[in-house]
């Protein structure tokens, strides 16, 4: 007697599925893959160089390739998830403590830490690195979901790897969970999933406090696409509001814990004036002061000023609500006194980039010369990073 033998043809939706999961991996993952890889190495290298080769100063103990990612405030996030927060200041900078580091990326360290043995460290190099390769991942999906080509979506990314010091993505810095979760938070509410949007912003305002201006971004596109209705009525359409409710939870409850803690639900801002000097200035006020200044407050007035004007490339390709973001961080982030991190902290705006890469997407020459003078201010950056210099604080 002959035997069956059965044979199972795979149905056509499984095809195509492993077909669009192959597409991706090869079109979308590995490029992105590639940018970030070369990208991280290259500044490493730099790095390496410039404390080989300027600082010219013998090798700590311990030392590795990895240590030029702890510089500044490194030691802060690392100190807050090994031993937690504390009213005692710093030795040598009084008034200073760690309240002024909000909670969300240390909590990210503890949580990997015995993954890695311990060292917490290590753990928040994966955290920073783990985050910035997902936040590029969304940005490219981010960028297909406002209508860019391939191309286009991929420049997005690259731009964001090539800004002059976007070290700190991979360094024990928070800024990279930052991008990730402000990323994700407007995708979803983009895609109407409330719910996630909402969570991914209330996580945001536990990792800085200037999260919390999601709901800038949230209010304008419930506005654009529900009319003024949307608020005044908001019984009508409650999921809508979701994620403008959930965005300061994160902020509210790092508060509510200094409360606790210090009797001082605001130990944050407060170490920040005493430790750091930092204290509010109007945004005009400030940019008055900056321009008339013969130091690199100067520098950042200008920088300042020239995203201000770029954002309206947003307005320009009608991206109402990612111009409003925009311009409220880059006001709220140029209303401090103390001006020091104010290159890293505009890095996270990818929505200027995206537009950028949008500009630059049918203009190769432009587009070249364009990653050229970004590398080399880049690469200048992750020097003084290196040796530790003011400017890249």
């Amino acid at each position: 007697m002959k035997r069956s033998v059965s044979v199972r043809i795979p149905d056509s939706q499984t095809v195509a599925s492993s077909f669009d999961a192959v597409a991706t991996i090869r079109h979308i993952l590995l490029p992105i893959s590639a940018i970030f890889l070369v990208s991280r190495a290259a500044l490493l290298l730099i790095g390496m160089l410039t404390f080989t080769q300027i600082a010219q100063e013998p090798e700590p103990a311990g030392h590795t390739l990895l240590s030029y990612l702890c510089r500044f405030d490194c030691a802060w996030f690392v100190g807050v998830a090994q031993h937690g927060y504390s009213t005692i200041p710093a030795a040598d900078q009084p008034g200073a403590t760690n309240f002024a580091f909000y909670p969300l990326f240390p909590l990210l360290i503890r949580a990997v830490s015995p993954i890695v043995g311990g060292d917490a460290f290590f753990a928040a190099v994966i955290v920073s690195n783990l985050c910035f390769y997902v936040a590029l991942v969304y940005i490219y999906r981010y960028a297909r979901l406002l209508g860019l080509e391939h191309t286009a979506a991929l420049l997005s990314v690259a731009l964001l790897c090539i800004l002059p010091h976007s070290i700190v993505f991979s360094a024990a810095y928070s800024e990279s969970s930052f991008l990730l979760l402000l990323v994700v938070a407007m995708f979803y509410l983009r895609r109407e999933n409330y719910l996630v949007a909402g969570i991914a912003a209330a996580l945001l305002s536990a990792t800085r406090t200037t999260g919390v201006l999601f709901v800038v971004f949230a209010i304008a596109w419930i506005v654009r696409h529900g009319g003024a209705r949307a608020l005044l009525l908001p019984w009508r359409a409650p999921e809508k509001l979701v994620p403008v409710l959930f965005a300061p939870l994160g902020l509210f409850l790092f508060w509510a814990y200094c409360f606790l803690v210090t009797g001082d639900a605001f130990a944050g801002p407060s170490t920040m004036s005493h430790g750091w000097g930092w204290y509010f200035l109007p945004p005009w006020s400030n940019f008055a002061e900056m321009l008339q200044a013969d130091d690199i407050r100067y520098a950042f007035a200008l920088l300042a000023l020239g995203l201000l004007a770029g954002s309206f490339m947003l307005l320009r390709q009608g991206l109402y609500e990612e111009f409003f973001l925009c311009a409220a961080l880059i006001l709220l982030m140029s209303s401090g006194a103390v001006v020091g991190s104010l290159f890293r902290y505009w890095l996270v705006l990818f929505p200027l980039w995206i537009a950028a890469a949008r500009v630059l997407e049918p203009r190769p020459v432009l587009t070249a010369m364009t990653f050229s003078v970004l590398a080399l201010f880049n690469g200048l950056m992750m020097s003084a990073w290196t040796l530790q210099k003011f400017i890249a604080i």
